[in-house]
């Protein structure tokens, strides 16, 4: 339901997404899934505050997952969290105490080329590239870099040049998130090396970002020099 009609088809091929908003992955011992959610369950209702009714109030597709995590949100400090939720034909009802972590929400892109990026809250993946990308590392690769700017709260730059530095913390911040969250980082930089083959315009490219190789160089540099931290110490200054 957080897609356009038109988009869901696709979606539903890449995701399994039904029409009912749905819990793609569960955080490893995190509340929910100590208390038994799954991933793959439906959600029926939120704090007993039913899908369909939050569809009724606004049928705008791209808005109920923003009324979801609304709803979440609003659960009164110290209180559990209730979702009642269906699974393989059956309902029901788990409970638990909710814990306020990253807020960012990831959010599949149709219509786009291999491409990802960010609104300084949400983090946006193109189908084309989870299509592109072989395994779930190169996709974390992506989804890092994006994930790293809104960590670091990177608003407009003032110029170039802050805004290349901004690009180059992303890469190495990101593999850092990548290493806490269990990715292989080197695995994962085999995408960058297959989509530089396939670009045949990026000497064209926005000069914002340095050349894939040299951003390649530069990241393996940063892991094998960069004792593994969890969670990352920190957003490191810019680089002059």
């Amino acid at each position: 339901m957080a897609y356009a009609m038109q988009d869901r088809p696709l979606v539903r091929d890449l995701t399994g997404l039904g029409d009912l908003p749905q819990v793609i992955a569960v955080a490893p011992e995190s509340p929910a899934q100590v208390a038994g959610i799954r991933p793959g369950d439906d959600i029926l209702s939120v704090n007993a505050t039913p899908v369909s009714e939050i569809v009724a109030k606004d049928p705008e597709a791209g808005s109920l997952a923003d009324h979801l995590e609304e709803l979440l949100a609003a659960t009164p400090e110290g209180e559990d969290i209730t979702l009642e939720l269906e699974r393989g034909g059956h309902t029901l009802t788990i409970s638990f105490r909710g814990e306020q972590l990253c807020a960012t929400r990831f959010i599949l892109k149709t219509g786009k080329g291999v491409t990802a990026y960010s609104d300084g809250q949400n983090v946006a993946l193109s189908a084309k590239l989870v299509d592109f990308a072989q395994n779930a590392d190169e996709l974390a690769v992506f989804a890092s870099h994006e994930l790293a700017h809104v960590v670091a709260r990177d608003g407009k730059a003032k110029g170039l040049r802050e805004r290349r530095a901004m690009e180059d913390r992303a890469d190495t911040l990101g593999a850092d998130l990548m290493r806490c969250a269990g990715y292989n980082v080197e695995r994962g930089l085999e995408i960058w090396h297959r989509y530089n083959q396939r670009d045949i315009l990026r000497w064209l490219r926005d000069p914002s970002h340095r050349n894939i190789p040299e951003r390649v160089r530069r990241i393996e540099a940063h892991i094998a020099s960069t004792p593994e931290t969890c969670p990352p110490p920190g957003v490191p200054e810019l680089e002059d």
